[in-house]
């Protein structure tokens, strides 16, 4: 059985993103639309389809793992011993420094993209994490963890730092309280600040290459009041800006409007809700602690995924969508047998109508405290 509501909020999305062209008689446009955005939702599907328990998704996120340790070890090897760096490497001037940054094939040809999707990677790991067996899991878990978090620091990315700072968070609230996870990540957040982690970068709102992504969100904002229902149009943020939007809300209110972004924010609300319902699942049998391991490695992965996104324009990258799915299938595998776990309608689109409120106005916010 396909998770519910995910699987109707996905088609709904689908329409917004063909609805935000033909809205405007792009008839051409809207049918390229259909197609590209239609083999994300291909993928989404097959995740849900697969992924129908525990072992399935541990397949999955073990997949995901081999090839963002596959990328960091390209990545490391082009840094230092020149392999596809032209291909591999980004390089950098600014003033009188020089950045030189790993990079992905394809869609992770940015330095950026590549440390969100090793993040991804790393938060992986937590599926083959066996309880009391710590020295086995150091043995086992430990060198790709190194590569991964070696392969984040040559990234150069100052996001990345936020989304490391994230996972360790969200895992440490597992066993600890919020106050105590929040002060451990705050204190790894300082480590990274300390040891270079961005490359040597400003971590700044007055930092040049944030001002133009201000500069960028206060774009999408007045594409958002001049086309509140529909957008600008799918893919067509940077025909009307010079920059692409370095939000993923940003990027979707201002391309889909009202109505796709209530269809994309109904995914993670659904999701996040779908994950702290099984997050307090009793431990009872054996398979419980696998579901658990599941639960918590996927809530570390979309949390990190969405934290970087808040500086990323990742509104329609795949691997956000395969996140989704993942909760998706673990709540459904949950719920079947037990009817009476269900997600109330009318909880979470109010929650979903608050989360595009609460969006634009610290979206707003953080425009305005810049122009001072």
């Amino acid at each position: 059985m396909l998770p519910t509501p995910q699987c109707f909020l996905m088609i709904g999305l689908w329409f917004g993103v063909v609805a935000s062209l033909l809205t405007r008689f792009w008839i051409r446009g809207s049918f390229d639309a259909f197609l590209d955005f239609g083999v994300i939702v291909a993928f989404y599907f097959l995740v849900v389809v697969n992924g129908f328990k525990p072992s399935r998704v541990k397949i999955i996120c073990g997949t995901i793992l081999f090839c963002s340790t596959v990328m960091s070890i390209q990545g490391i090897l082009a840094f230092h011993v020149g392999y596809e760096e032209d291909r591999l490497l980004h390089i950098s001037i600014e003033g009188t420094a020089v950045y030189k940054r790993i990079r992905g094939y394809g869609i992770l040809n940015d330095a950026n993209d590549l440390a969100q999707f090793l993040l991804v990677g790393l938060a992986m790991l937590g599926v083959f994490w066996r309880r009391r067996s710590f020295v086995m899991n150091v043995i086992l878990l430990g060198p790709p963890a190194a590569v991964l978090i070696y392969g984040i620091y040559l990234t150069g990315s100052r996001g990345a730092m936020f989304g490391l700072a994230v996972i360790v968070f969200v895992l440490a609230s597992s066993r600890l309280t919020r106050m105590q996870s929040m002060l451990l990540a705050g204190f790894v957040f300082a480590l990274m600040i300390v040891g270079n982690f961005g490359g040597g970068r400003q971590i700044s709102v007055n930092e040049a290459s944030a001002a133009g992504r201000v500069v960028a969100w206060g774009t999408g904002l007045a594409v958002l009041r001049s086309s509140p229902i529909f957008g600008v149009g799918f893919t067509q943020f940077t025909e009307i800006n010079d920059l692409t939007a370095h939000n993923s809300f940003v990027l979707c209110f201002a391309e889909l409007g009202f109505f796709g972004y209530f269809f994309w924010l109904s995914l993670i609300i659904t999701a996040v809700i779908g994950l702290e319902l099984l997050r307090k699942v009793p431990l009872k049998e054996p398979e419980d602690y696998e579901l658990r391991r599941c639960v918590t490695t996927v809530r570390s992965a979309l949390y990190c995924f969405l934290a970087t996104s808040w500086f990323l324009s990742r509104t329609y990258n795949i691997t956000f969508y395969v996140l989704i799915a993942l909760a998706g299938a673990l709540f459904q595998y949950y719920r079947q047998p037990r009817a009476e776990i269900v997600l109330p309608m009318r909880h979470w689109v109010k929650l979903t109508v608050a989360a595009e409120v609460i969006s634009i106005v610290l979206i707003y916010t953080t425009i305005r405290v810049r122009s001072f």
